[in-house]
């Protein structure tokens, strides 16, 4: 599976002619040694006046749209082709002194993934901090990537996806509460229960390849000495490959 096609078309229309404002589009994917970009092209209908492109502080290739014109309609249509080769669970490296929970990041890197460790959500009774303990081993050592492959095969056994249109997340207790969210949700749940074990973990969006359907995912990618950053979605993926990453998810 090493070449991909993405087709991703977002459209909005309006019952009269409106006029825009600025926007902000992320549907460049992000290159690496494992994803090479072979050709990205955007067209939005109407025609923008102007359309510019900027690296966010997190190195999001984002471009920025602004219109001159009123329209019924906008179209957002991105097509990109990429050589994609990631690596199997099975062969994920990770530095020997990490492969056990607990361990410390380096001296060298905490700096730079402090924000990415930091909580973002007020857990007075505890809650997230109890339910990521449960994927402990009661000896003391825990296998590292076990355990956070065990808390996403809880998410998908334990939790009820419901989809939902609106804006914002559900903050990862009323998630807990609830037992039911949107992916995003859910990479919220994970990247809290992650901190509350001292890990670094972020909020990343992204392309999951299934044969059968083209599905855009919203995942955490947990931060592991040696092998860059994991990524997972609720049903497990561990190739999902971030298009727009952040250290903070809100």
């Amino acid at each position: 599976m090493p070449f991909l096609t993405l087709s991703h078309v977002t459209r909005y229309t309006y019952r009269q002619p409106v006029a825009f404002g600025e926007h902000r589009i992320m549907v460049r994917p992000r290159e690496s040694h494992d994803q090479q970009l072979i050709s990205a092209e955007l067209t939005i209908t109407p025609e923008p006046s102007e359309v510019r492109w900027l690296h966010d502080v997190f190195g999001n290739s984002v471009a920025i749209a602004t219109f001159d014109r009123r329209a019924r309609e906008l179209v957002f249509d991105s097509r990109v082709r990429l050589d994609h080769s990631p690596a199997e669970l099975a062969t994920v490296d990770i530095e020997q002194y990490a492969r056990s929970y607990p361990f410390t990041y380096s001296s060298e890197d905490m700096p730079d993934l402090l924000r990415s460790i930091e909580r973002q959500h007020h857990d007075p009774h505890r809650e997230i901090d109890r339910w990521a303990r449960r994927f402990l081993d009661p000896s003391g050592r825990t296998d590292t990537l076990a355990m956070l492959s065990d808390m996403t095969a809880a998410i998908r056994r334990d939790f009820t996806y419901v989809p939902r249109p609106e804006k914002g997340t559900q903050s990862p207790i009323e998630t807990l509460a609830r037992r039911k969210g949107t992916c995003r949700d859910y990479a919220m749940l994970m990247i809290e229960a992650a901190r509350a074990l001292g890990f670094a973990a972020r909020f990343v969006s992204g392309y999951v390849y299934n044969p059968s359907s083209r599905e855009q995912r919203t995942g955490a990618a947990t931060r592991m000495p040696g092998s860059a950053s994991i990524c997972r979605d609720r049903v497990g993926s561990s190739s999902i490959r971030p298009t727009a990453s952040s250290a903070v998810a809100g």
